[in-house]
């Protein structure tokens, strides 16, 4: 993801894709009874999406932790650092949990060209089906 990021010029943007991915990863790894994982990171006009799939079809649930607990908040960190939205939807017989780092088009392109990876025409939008994350 790193190598990614810098290839396209957005490199600036790394701990925030460290910190998303980070906590839906391990959300699928640890949490997900089935036995496959997919992730995958993608430059579209709208910034940076991030995806982790599981064959596990259950939904991912917001927690509410106690003060004092030491996990339960990895989504909640997700919604704050996806600036561009997160959610999930289901695909095949798992899951797709997704969250996008927006990114101004106008940056993007004088990234991408500084870093001698041009955007040749426009990047393709993607609109997420399914529902959001929920508490």
């Amino acid at each position: 993801m790193k190598s990614a990021l810098a290839s396209w010029g957005l490199g600036a943007f790394e701990g925030d894709a460290v910190q998303i991915m980070s906590e839906i990863a391990s959300n699928a790894a640890r949490l997900c009874e089935g036995r496959h994982i997919r992730v995958w990171i993608s430059r579209i006009d709208q910034g940076v999406d991030m995806c982790v799939w599981d064959d596990h079809p259950g939904r991912p649930v917001i927690q509410q932790p106690h003060q004092f607990c030491t996990s339960g908040r990895g989504l909640i960190l997700v919604q704050a650092f996806a600036s561009g939205g997160c959610g999930w939807f289901e695909l095949y017989e798992g899951k797709v949990v997704w969250a996008r780092i927006a990114i101004d088009h106008g940056y993007m392109l004088g990234a991408a060209r500084r870093a001698g990876c041009p955007i040749v025409g426009p990047l393709r939008h993607v609109n997420r089906p399914g529902a959001q994350l929920h508490a």
